[in-house]
């Protein structure tokens, strides 16, 4: 998998290298770029351009179109990379597909091709 991490103060970016089908704990998304956004509030998961997280992301060059965004609390700088996941403040990214259980209230994680 083509991909990358980048980590501010305020804001935690996964680029997946392409637009990828994702699953979450709110259903199926479609996304090139899982965000993490550092807030006062909780929010699970939404498409960067319905939301007034759009303009932050435009900022650091990321199309809003093709974002999903979480919020947390927590510093998102304050990240970890346990085996092929990427947890920081309650939300766990899996790009290279689904884990072995759920250990996050919030998560997203690549589908699986079908073959054939």
């Amino acid at each position: 998998m083509r991909g990358s991490l980048r980590a501010t103060g305020n804001l935690l970016v996964v680029d997946l290298g392409e637009v990828k089908r994702l699953v979450t704990e709110s259903g199926p998304r479609l996304a090139r770029y899982v965000a993490v956004v550092r807030s006062e509030k909780i929010r699970a998961c939404s498409r960067a351009g319905t939301n007034r997280f759009g303009p932050l992301l435009m900022r650091h060059g990321l199309p809003p179109g093709e974002a999903l965004v979480y919020t947390t609390t927590a510093d998102t700088l304050d990240f970890e990379i346990v085996g092929r996941e990427v947890l920081v403040g309650g939300v766990a990214i899996h790009p290279e597909g689904p884990p072995e259980f759920v250990s996050t209230p919030y998560y997203a994680w690549v589908e699986e091709e079908e073959d054939g």
